[in-house]
């Protein structure tokens, strides 16, 4: 078997060949990381969120230094990429409720849900139990009743409670509702809760939820009473609900060597600002520096681009993209290969770095994660030797990081990551912690695979059986897709099928909008989350899904 091992080594070496490495001082590369590590995770860009003065004092900086290493600028302004994302949505000033023309206070005795439109109303109060009609249940609380041109107050639980099992289930969200309300006439729609195993609504707007086309409240304290006892009511009612935009900013620079292919290799150097949702961190609000997760991988980048500019490995221009936006969801990455500066059908790979600077000195261990979207990758790490370092490899293209949007662009993709710790996502993950000699060691084996592929053409690109996106944790069930978590239509916009899964076998392509499943709608990502927790193993039902502007119906099995 050694002697196969040796023999098979030296075909791919003779195949592949390898090109003139650059030149590397050790010290010096190391002390330049420290620099920009130490820049870039300092207090003073408080965590670099996307969209705020922190993350515009990285990508001055980066463009200082992309231009210092001779990159030419490859942005859509200069070296930057804007893109637009909702950074926030929150409750406006106002929010109103009026009941008999008695107010009522915001917060305290009512607000907004995450479904209702920014609008008024003003019509005579209908109650509607809990706004359910199931036909084939012989059950319909709008029996008899003319909602059109009112307001409709409806209760939060079902007629057999919040149990997911229950028949009513499938009617029992409160979109679904809420629509079935509007298709009824209902110019506006007050929930209550007088059920006391049931929870009240969140007054939560962080996910990203289509809005319906009426307002929406949720009443309580002092408002529930006077719903409840009186018996002709007019309701006044205003729903507002802002949606804060930001702009994201992504920094691209090209080494121009004048070749007809070109290299991709990107970090992103957005963090979590004071926290964010990602935060692991259970305190008051702090800054999350992110040294490792990802200034150090942004520090790698920025002296591969100065150490690539040496005279050798010329069968490739390089293109170096610092993303932004990837902890919100992969945003800067996913907008670069929706609105590409180059063409991408003359790219011939695409290498990333999230979280390269703690490699544990003891263990050693790189992860490399992509080898199967190209048959060239297993052939360019074999026999790989850097400083001892043990190579553990994953074939999928798809994980939580920015190589995912590339493979999902049909690019053969390769992910660098030196392994989690204790500081992941907290204040902690701090400059004073970074490997540097470790740090170093990935860029070599990094340089190492350039090298080996520099004379090897385009490689070929290969679809992964891709390990589930990252809402499979939840759900005892898949569709095996990867949601376009920057889509804000109606819908769960579909990014990427994975091979073996039910939606790949049911015939659903990237791109298609998933308007239900089974009897569930999907309006939005909660929605879709909601709806496959209905399901189980096993279970068979049909996905609806808009491509272009026909609606397809599909047969799938979980």
């Amino acid at each position: 078997m050694k002697k196969l091992s040796l023999l098979f080594i030296y075909l791919v070496f003779s195949l592949i060949g390898t090109a003139q490495l650059p030149e590397i001082t050790d010290n010096a590369v190391k002390d330049s990381l420290k620099k920009h590590i130490s820049i870039l995770a300092s207090d003073s860009l408080e965590g670099r969120e996307t969209g705020s003065t922190g993350e515009a004092k990285a990508y001055r900086y980066l463009v200082e230094q992309f231009h210092r290493n001779g990159l030419l600028a490859a942005g859509t302004e200069e070296y930057l990429q804007p893109f637009q994302y909702t950074a926030r949505i929150y409750a406006g000033k106002n929010n109103s409720l009026h009941i008999n023309g008695k107010k009522f206070k915001v917060d305290k005795d009512f607000y907004p849900l995450a479904y209702s439109a920014n609008a008024s109303a003003k019509a005579e109060l209908i109650r509607a139990n809990y706004g359910i009609t199931v036909h084939e249940l012989n059950y319909d609380d709008y029996e008899d009743k003319d909602v059109k041109g009112k307001i409709v107050m409806l209760e939060t639980s079902s007629p057999e409670g919040n149990n997911p099992h229950s028949k009513f289930a499938a009617h029992a969200d409160l979109r679904t509702r809420i629509d079935l309300a509007v298709e009824k006439g209902a110019v506006g729609i007050i929930f209550i809760n007088t059920h006391k195993d049931t929870d009240d609504p969140p007054a939560d707007y962080t996910r990203r939820i289509s809005p319906s086309s009426v307002p929406v409240l949720f009443a309580r304290g002092a408002a529930l009473k006077p719903l409840l006892d009186a018996t002709r009511l007019t309701i006044e009612m205003t729903a507002e609900l802002i949606k804060e935009e930001r702009t994201g900013h992504n920094v691209i620079g090209l080494l121009d060597k004048g070749a007809a292919t070109t290299v991709i290799i990107g970090a992103h150097y957005d963090h979590l600002g004071y926290g964010d949702d990602g935060s692991l961190y259970r305190g008051k609000p702090a800054i999350h520096n992110g040294a490792d997760d990802n200034a150090s991988g942004t520090a790698a980048l920025i002296e591969l681009a100065r150490i690539l500019q040496q005279p050798v490995l010329r069968n490739n221009n390089y293109l170096f993209i610092a993303f932004s936006g990837e902890e919100k969801g992969l945003l800067g990455s996913a907008f670069f290969t929706k609105n590409p500066t180059i063409n991408l059908s003359k790219v011939s790979y695409m290498l990333n770095m999230d979280m390269v600077g703690r490699l544990n000195p003891d263990t050693k261990i790189l992860q490399v994660m992509g080898t199967g979207t190209s048959p060239v990758w297993d052939q360019a790490l074999a026999g790989l030797q850097v400083d001892s370092i043990t190579i553990k490899t994953s074939e999928s293209g798809v994980g939580p990081s920015d190589h995912t949007s590339f493979y999902l662009a049909n690019i053969p993709v390769l992910h660098f990551f030196s392994g989690t710790h204790p500081d992941y996502h907290k204040p902690s993950d701090d400059e004073d912690k970074i490997n540097y000699d470790g740090e170093l060691s990935i860029m070599k084996i990094m340089l190492e695979v350039i090298s080996r592929l520099d004379a090897s053409g385009k490689p070929e690109f290969s679809k992964t059986h891709d390990s589930e996106n990252k809402e499979t944790p939840r759900f005892k069930v898949t569709l095996g897709v990867i949601p376009d978590y920057a889509f804000e239509g109606s819908g769960m916009r579909i990014d990427g099928v994975s091979d073996g899964k039910p939606a790949s076998k049911a015939g659903l392509k990237p791109g298609d909008i998933v308007i239900a499943i089974g009897e569930f709608k999907v309006h939005d990502m909660m929605s879709y989350m909601e709806a496959l927790s209905k399901f189980k193993k096993g279970d068979k039902t049909t996905v609806i899904v808009k491509r272009s502007e026909e609606e397809k119906t599909a047969e799938v099995e979980f």
